[in-house]
């Protein structure tokens, strides 16, 4: 069994589930997804101990190659939700607390992630501004569903700030003329 060291220094047991979810949650299609796990598996198999920045750096690697858009959203999702950005090497900065431009507004960065919807209302301005910019529509939904996902995991968000942040994705998607997202569930 391998185990995979996490930041914090405690180890957990390698699940390809995982790597697999993290992979659809950022927009990589079935296929894409299915096929970085198993060359990241026959990579895993050789060690018997394996850092989560390794698993990163490996499948980010892969993911841009494969679909850019799904590396952006993922990167996009390390920078909103989890307080690191995300170089091309796809090695990492990690800002525990300061100061940090994030986009186009500087932040003081405590706690990881997004906390209410007036920050998911910033991150829209941001992505509106990109657009304007010219990145392309497909980097921008792949980044929204990246951050609606984010807002629909956020175990430390109250649902009233969730239920807003949602609706502020949808009505930017029907903005655009895109479908809004549906809850497959209830919050």
């Amino acid at each position: 069994m391998v185990k995979v060291v996490k930041r914090s220094g405690v180890e957990e047991e390698y699940l390809s589930d995982k790597v697999y979810k993290a992979l659809r949650d950022a927009g990589a299609s079935e296929e894409v997804a299915r096929e970085i796990v198993k060359e990241l598996d026959e990579w895993v198999k050789k060690s018997h101990k394996i850092s989560t920045d390794q698993i990163r750096r490996f499948v980010l690697t892969r993911l841009r190659r494969l679909e850019p858009e799904a590396a952006d959203a993922w990167q996009f999702y390390d920078r909103v939700f989890k307080g690191r950005l995300t170089f091309d090497d796809g090695k990492l900065l990690v800002v525990e607390k300061g100061r940090l431009y994030l986009g186009r507004k500087v932040k003081d960065i405590g706690n990881k992630g997004l906390t209410s919807a007036e920050e998911v209302r910033e991150i829209l301005e941001e992505l509106r501004e990109d657009m304007e910019y010219g990145v392309s529509p497909k980097v921008i939904n792949a980044r929204l569903y990246a951050l609606f996902m984010g807002v629909l995991k956020k175990k430390d968000m109250p649902r009233e700030e969730k239920i807003k942040a949602i609706e502020l994705i949808n009505k930017f998607r029907e903005e655009l003329g895109w479908k809004p997202y549906e809850l497959k569930q209830p919050l």
